[in-house]
């Protein structure tokens, strides 16, 4: 009987579902079926296409297979981790899922130094930029939707399901009250502005270093030139600082900011729960993209559930789905921006960054960067 009521289950799961990108008609046009004979999963070693005569999409892994515990180290904020949850019940019914959330430096760290740690996925807070930062404790998996990515893991640890760019969050009122017009990097150097601009100190907060990379990408004849400092060491006078990126938007929200240098996805979402007189303002300068994902926990407790889990990340689904509550931008090509009002990659003017030189360079620019901060207050 037991087998009989889960066959019924399955069954009828299967019925509501369709493949990656739940025919959302993404960025790509796409969002049809993918047969598993042409599943990536099945040449990407993934958890593996459903089971012979099952409609499940290719991403998702016999839940049969699929059971016990998987324990899950994250940094997504807890609307995230709801979506998450949701999504995973609904195909993998036999297997609990528990989440300890934190920064990736804290996970990383207690990763580390447990030798009994049950963690089986690490899920947040790991970047393209990172090189082998975190490869200690991480081992490499090809996700099942790789083929749809638009960003890859050239080593192939990471699994991708998030894209962030940069944006300035603008308070509308006091904008008009000053008579100014911000589309952009240049529109901040204006004496009008002075003391009216927060921004996240780099070597506090990720969005702190973000901006940064993408001034000095867009602002420079090339990266981190001359050309780009200067523009830097004019910001820096009419901007306050804050080891917080709460900080940024919530006080440009609250009218105590003009502008702030913050995350596309932050702002977007918070405009779209009704944040009133600020708009999200991409950089006429350009702007640039990182994309941040998840990974196996190296020796993970309960590894067919951890590949499960990175499939799962790797779909339109799961990030159309996580969209919806938080704006975040996918890095599968069948994602449907308009879920959250996102404009088209295209539209965005982006400057490609270099990783390798990010990640040897990256004490150097803070160092300058807090220097000239030094200097000037």
């Amino acid at each position: 009987m037991k087998k009989y009521v889960s066959l019924l289950l399955a069954l009828a799961m299967a019925l509501s579902l369709t493949a990656c990108g739940g025919g959302n008609g993404g960025a790509s046009g796409g969002g049809s079926s993918t047969p598993p004979a042409q599943s990536p999963a099945n040449s990407g070693g993934a958890g593996g296409a459903a089971t012979s005569g099952s409609q499940l999409p290719y991403y998702v892994s016999d839940p049969s297979t699929i059971t016990g515990k998987v324990t899950v180290y994250t940094t997504m904020e807890e609307t995230q981790q709801e979506v998450l949850v949701d999504l995973w019940s609904k195909y993998y019914p036999d297997c609990e899922i528990e989440i300890q959330a934190d920064s990736v430096g804290t996970l990383a760290t207690r990763i580390r130094g447990d030798e009994q740690c049950d963690a089986d996925v690490v899920i947040g807070g790991m970047f393209a930029a990172d090189g082998d930062t975190y490869h200690d404790i991480l081992q490499p998996y090809t996700a099942a939707c790789d083929a749809e990515q638009l960003y890859h893991d050239p080593a192939g640890y990471y699994t991708f399901y998030d894209v962030q760019v940069m944006c300035l969050i603008v308070n509308t009122a006091l904008e008009s009250q000053l008579g100014v017009t911000i589309n952009g990097y240049n529109d901040l150097i204006n004496d009008a502005l002075n003391g009216k601009i927060i921004l996240a100190a780099p070597d506090a907060t990720s969005s702190g270093w973000r901006q940064v990379q993408t001034i000095l990408a867009v602002m420079g004849d090339k990266f981190d030139d001359d050309k780009g400092w200067d523009y830097i060491s004019k910001l820096m006078p009419l901007s306050f600082s804050t080891t917080s990126s709460k900080d940024v938007y919530n006080l440009v929200i609250n009218g105590e900011y003009v502008a702030g240098l913050s995350y596309e996805s932050t702002v977007a979402a918070l405009i779209n729960d009704g944040a009133s007189d600020v708009k999200c303002v991409y950089m006429s300068e350009g702007n640039t993209a990182m994309a941040g994902g998840a990974a196996i926990v190296k020796d993970a407790p309960n590894l067919p559930a951890a590949k499960a889990m990175m499939d799962l990340l790797s779909s339109a689904e799961f990030q159309d789905a996580r969209a919806s509550v938080s704006a975040g931008r996918g890095s599968n090509g069948q994602c449907d921006l308009s879920l959250c009002g996102l404009p088209d990659d295209s539209t965005l003017g982006l400057v490609d960054l270099d990783f390798d030189y990010l990640a040897s360079n990256k004490s150097a620019i803070m160092d300058k960067w807090n220097s000239m901060w030094a200097d000037l207050h």
